[in-house]
C-alpha cells in the first residue's frame, strides 16, 4: 500500500514536471516569435547575421533572462535533484549533524 502512495506522488511529481516544462516550452515560442517579429529584419539584414544587439529593447532582455532562470530550474534543479537534496538533508538530521 505505501510503495503505490509513493509510486502515485512520483507520478504527480513527473505530471507536474512534464506541465512545467510545457508551459515554458510555449514561453520560449511566443518569445521567439515575437523577437523574430520585432528585431528579425535587423538580425538578417544583407544577408549576413549581425548580432549588434544593442538596440534591442529592454523589455526583450529581461524576458530573456527569466526564461534563461526557468530553464535553469527546470532543466538543471530538476525533480532529481531536489529529492536527492531533501534526502541528504534527512540523513543529515537523522545522524544529527
Amino acid at each position: 500500500m505505501e510503495n503505490n502512495e509513493i509510486e502515485k506522488m512520483k507520478y504527480e511529481a513527473a505530471k507536474e514536471h512534464v506541465a512545467r516544462i510545457r508551459k515554458f516550452v510555449v514561453s520560449l515560442l511566443i518569445f521567439c516569435i515575437l523577437f523574430l517579429l520585432f528585431y528579425g529584419s535587423d538580425l538578417f539584414s544583407f544577408n549576413e547575421l549581425n548580432f549588434g544587439f544593442g538596440r534591442i529593447s529592454i523589455i526583450f532582455w529581461i524576458w530573456g533572462i527569466i526564461l534563461a532562470v526557468k530553464a535553469v530550474k527546470l532543466f538543471v534543479l530538476d525533480y532529481d535533484w531536489e529529492r536527492k537534496t531533501i534526502e541528504k538533508y534527512i540523513k543529515n538530521e537523522e545522524n544529527g549533524n
